[in-house]
């Protein structure tokens, strides 16, 4: 019973918190549209008229930051989370040579059931427009690369995990996978970021550190900027083939890597923590619901 507590708990918090994030992006969001108008007649995010590439990609910076800084205030403030349980610390000794193709590999094989899913739903698929060069694309690179690798791991994989951590590494591991999936609020996108944050949630527990699931999110973040990047610029032939290598390689040598692995007697779950259960995180009425809610609104009222 104490342990059945505790998860309801401690997966509440994350839910209330991921509403906290989703609610913090849309008002910022409003606020930096609202300033925009003032500056120039009609403009806002969705309409940057008169305001340049690389400004608006500031101000996209600076609203996930200030999203993701009020949620983890509001988690260090009114739970139970300390800033030790962050893990921004040096990792225990990890593989890069392992653990790196084998991410990329999960990724770019939901990155396939995605397509797949897209094709299916004949949902449109949809990229950021990229600046050619110049201090904007190092702006884009800095809003689409490097925040979402360090911002989001603090978030999902610091607080989230550190959170429900004393519940045991599975539900430590799914709780904040899921919410990282949902608040994607699309399907494709939700599917892979969900696996990626399975893996990392694996490789923060494993290593005990969050800098390792930075390093390996900054990747893949790059290669997706890679792919876009060349999608628009470079010759069709070359965007084509560097994108089906990505899309092919990873998930064969990383499925290449998991079998050497297991023959020499690697475990994936060595070193975790028993605990609950993961499907005990939906005892928590507050984490039901923000599920419950995230699916309806990514599904009525983003598309």
């Amino acid at each position: 019973m104490t342990k059945s507590r505790g998860v309801r708990g401690a997966a509440g918090g994350c839910a209330v918190a991921s509403l906290v994030y989703l609610l913090a992006r849309s008002l910022l969001t409003l606020v930096v549209s609202g300033l925009m108008g003032l500056a120039h007649p009609g403009a806002s995010l969705a309409k940057p008229l008169g305001f340049a590439t690389a400004a608006v990609a500031l101000f996209q910076l600076l609203i996930g930051l200030g999203a993701i800084g009020l949620t983890l205030a509001f988690l260090l403030k009114l739970t139970r989370l300390e800033p030790e349980d962050l893990r921004i610390t040096l990792p225990a000794p990890w593989s890069p040579g392992f653990c790196l193709p084998v991410f990329l590999g999960v990724a770019n094989l939901a990155n396939l059931a995605g397509a797949l899913i897209n094709r299916i739903t004949g949902s449109p698929t949809t990229s950021e427009v990229l600046p050619s060069g110049g201090l904007e694309l190092f702006v884009y690179f800095l809003a689409l690369c490097v925040m979402p690798a360090v911002a989001e791991e603090l978030l999902f994989r610091g607080a989230f995990q550190g959170l429900m951590r004393p519940c045991g590494s599975a539900a430590a591991i799914f709780a904040p996978a899921l919410l990282f999936g949902l608040l994607h609020l699309d399907l494709a996108q939700g599917l892979t970021a969900f696996a990626c944050g399975v893996f990392l949630g694996w490789l923060a527990e494993r290593s005990g550190s969050i800098l390792p699931g930075m390093l390996l999110h900054l990747v893949n973040n790059i290669l997706a900027f890679l792919t876009i990047y060349l999608r628009y610029y470079a010759p069709a032939e070359l965007s084509f083939g560097v994108e089906l290598f990505i899309l092919l390689f990873f998930p064969v040598f990383g499925a290449w890597m998991i079998w050497n692995a297991r023959r020499q007697g690697f475990r994936f779950s060595a070193g975790l923590r028993p605990g609950v259960d993961v499907l005990a995180v939906f005892t928590s009425p507050a984490y039901s619901a923000a599920v419950i809610f995230l699916v309806v609104y990514a599904v009525f009222f983003v598309h």
